[in-house]
Formats: structure tokens, C-alpha cells, sequence
């Protein structure tokens, strides 16, 4: 079974429906289905949940209500199969180095399957 890497702008664009959203949507199917499995670091929840909390916010600063609103979009990545995991910095190195390898534009190029990357 391969994976799906998630990076932050990717999922950020699916939550708000920005360019790319369907592609990601697409990706998170395929893990909520069981046919994928997806893995988002540790770093990158973290940065999700403040992105989203300043979104959110008042003025781009997180709130009370946003960071709740940040906890539960994050939460729901889960809540459909995707996977938080602690990564080695060397492994998300070179996830992130060789995104450019991938079939995908930079926005999306972190929703690369694991086998993609692989070569």
C-alpha cells in the first residue's frame, strides 16, 4: 500500500477552498477509504493548527474561537485516517527536497504518494 505525505499549503488550499482543493480532496478520499494510507509530521500539524488559528483570527492574530476552530479542522484530518507522526528532521528533509520530482505543481507537490517519491 503506498502513502500520502501531506504538507501544510496542500491542506491548507483543501480547508479553504483554494486552487488544488480537489486534488488534496481526492488524496484525503483515497486515505479515508482505506486505499492510502497518509501520514501528516508532527511540525507540520503544528503549523497547520497556528495557520489556520491566525486565519481565523481577528487581524491575523489567533483567538480564543479560532484556536478552536484550528483544533477541530485539524482534528478531522485524523478523524479520516490521516496519520500525525513524529518524522526525523533528515526524513522530512528529504521529503521536501525531492518533492520536485513529483507529478504535481508546489502547491500539491507534498501530496505526493510515497512511491512516487521513491522513484
Amino acid at each position: 500500500m503506498s502513502a500520502y505525505v501531506f504538507d501544510t499549503e496542500p491542506l491548507l488550499a483543501f480547508l479553504y477552498t483554494e486552487p488544488g482543493h480537489r486534488a488534496v480532496a481526492d488524496r484525503l478520499d483515497e486515505v479515508a477509504a482505506g486505499e492510502h494510507q497518509g501520514f501528516l509530521a508532527e511540525v507540520n500539524a503544528s503549523e497547520l493548527l497556528y495557520l489556520i488559528a491566525r486565519i481565523e483570527g481577528d487581524d491575523g492574530t489567533a483567538t480564543a474561537d479560532s484556536l478552536r476552530v484550528a483544533d477541530r479542522d485539524s482534528r478531522a484530518l485524523t478523524r479520516h485516517g490521516t496519520s500525525v507522526e513524529r518524522a526525523p528532521w533528515q526524513t522530512v528533509g528529504e521529503v521536501e527536497a525531492v518533492e520536485v520530482a513529483c507529478s504535481y505543481p508546489r502547491s500539491l507537490g507534498s501530496a505526493c504518494s510515497t512511491s512516487e517519491i521513491a522513484g
